[in-house]
């Protein structure tokens, strides 16, 4: 239904671009939550009218050719003292597509954290995904915007006694733990809530090493287990997170092997689980994606040879793989410095944003090796001296380096740079620092996009 639907919006909007301050350019999604062996269904209650009704409601505005053009074509309305994103959400459909067709066997739930914008989270209601949420808020947020409260999944370990009551209340029933106290927790709060026990996932090439802090060992699980039957409380599967931007399809394949221990030993104590969650982990980026399609299909080799019997839905909590490439961060260059001897390096141009690491260059700093694209035409491009540049964040700060050297043709105040792959993290935990204003969001949809 997805490719049908691609086609059908594609060729009624062509390169029309709009944007959408408070309506939501969205599409249906038809997942087909099949385990290893294709006998499960998971319904998502989405369907095309849905999103043709939406898009009716539309002003579409002037026509361009690619992203590039759109912001050329816009740079002298733009604001120098506030920077923008620009949410390009023909890419997230374009992920979600890509999803489905290497990922049918695997539920997504959404991350929110990951970037928790109106906008976007409903259109994650409109394609069908579930939603992780790992506070009280986020539950609030997508529940507002049309999400299923038997599609989310509280996935923090340790949750406050208000949260659990709000949960019960809304009827948010899928959780997960990796105590004996948070299972008291839960039996005096919300003692009918569906329980997923969370596991440790160890390796050595990831980005964030969330093990450190969540999940047990294979070894309390026996332990963890007989506790909830004590509390009489329903636990019905393993989840796992391998950390943040994963290199190794191994971590994902072992610890899906130690879950397969944790369902057996379950099955003696009289647990029936039926759901495997294997948690997130994977690449957003533009750089990555062949990568993505290795990892999804060890994944799916182990799913099946571990869980064969075609009785466990295996659901997954992406964010940063759906939204990091959707989303470009336009800054202004506020100021320029020529170097004409410089005996520490070669850097012969400083330039300074209308941004900082301080703020939504914050969590990429280190993530993603984030490049500066002028936005330029190809004969400006072409025309223009190159040089060893350094661009620095806006702050007084003296650490507040975005991009240490890069090569950049001859830019001058006013210009804009746009920088690829913002759409994870940067948003949620950026700073005010200095007092400096937030970016504003675009939203816009340009077939071809990419």
């Amino acid at each position: 239904m997805l490719a049908l639907l691609k086609n059908d919006y594609t060729n009624q909007l062509q390169y029309e671009t709009v944007e959408v301050p408070s309506l939501i350019v969205g599409r249906t999604m038809s997942l087909s939550n099949n385990n290893a062996n294709g006998s499960h269904q998971h319904n998502n209650g989405s369907n095309k009218d849905d999103v043709f009704a939406y898009l009716s409601s539309l002003s579409p505005r002037k026509s361009y050719k690619s992203l590039h053009d759109y912001l050329i074509s816009k740079g002298e309305e733009i604001e120098q003292d506030q920077p923008f994103y620009v949410y390009d959400l023909a890419d997230v459909l374009w992920k979600a597509q890509l999803w489905e067709e290497r990922f049918s066997n695997v539920f997504p739930y959404y991350a929110v954290k990951a970037n928790a914008d109106p906008i976007l989270v409903r259109l994650m209601v409109l394609l069908g995904y579930g939603f992780d949420c790992s506070t009280e808020g986020e539950i609030r947020l997508v529940l507002k915007h049309g999400a299923d409260p038997k599609k989310i999944i509280f996935a923090h370990t340790i949750k406050t006694h208000k949260a659990l009551i709000y949960a019960s209340s809304v009827g948010v029933d899928l959780m997960t733990f990796d105590s004996k106290e948070e299972l008291l927790k839960i039996s005096e709060d919300f003692p009918t809530a569906r329980l997923v026990l969370r596991l440790k996932s160890e390796s050595n090439q990831t980005f964030y090493n969330l093990s450190k802090k969540f999940g047990c060992e294979l070894s309390e699980v026996e332990d963890l287990l007989s506790q909830a039957k004590a509390l009489n409380l329903n636990v019905v599967g393993i989840s796992f997170h391998v950390g943040a931007l994963c290199e190794d399809p191994k971590t994902y394949t072992s610890t899906i092997g130690k879950s397969r221990l944790a369902f057996d030993i379950a099955e003696k104590l009289g647990f029936k689980f039926t759901i495997m969650d294997i948690g997130a982990g994977f690449f957003g980026s533009t750089e990555r994606e062949g990568f993505f399609y290795k990892l999804t299909q060890e994944i799916r080799t182990s799913l099946k040879n571990n869980f064969p019997d075609g009785d466990v839905e295996f659901i997954a909590e992406p964010g940063c793989y759906c939204v990091a490439s959707a989303v470009s961060l336009v800054t202004t260059i506020l100021g320029k410095k020529s170097i004409s001897t410089n005996e520490k390096s070669d850097i012969k141009r400083e330039y300074f944003l209308n941004d900082s690491f301080y703020g939504s260059f914050f969590e990429h700093h280190d993530i993603y090796h984030v490049k500066p694209v002028p936005v330029l035409t190809a004969s400006e491009m072409k025309q223009r001296p190159k040089y060893k540049s350094r661009v620095w964040g806006q702050t007084c700060c003296s650490e507040d380096i975005v991009e240490d050297e890069c090569e950049l043709p001859e830019m001058e105040d006013g210009e804009l740079i746009r920088w690829l792959n913002m759409g994870a993290y940067g948003k949620g935990v950026s700073s005010t620092f200095t007092i400096v204003p937030s970016p504003a969001d675009r939203y816009v949809f340009i077939q071809n996009s990419k």
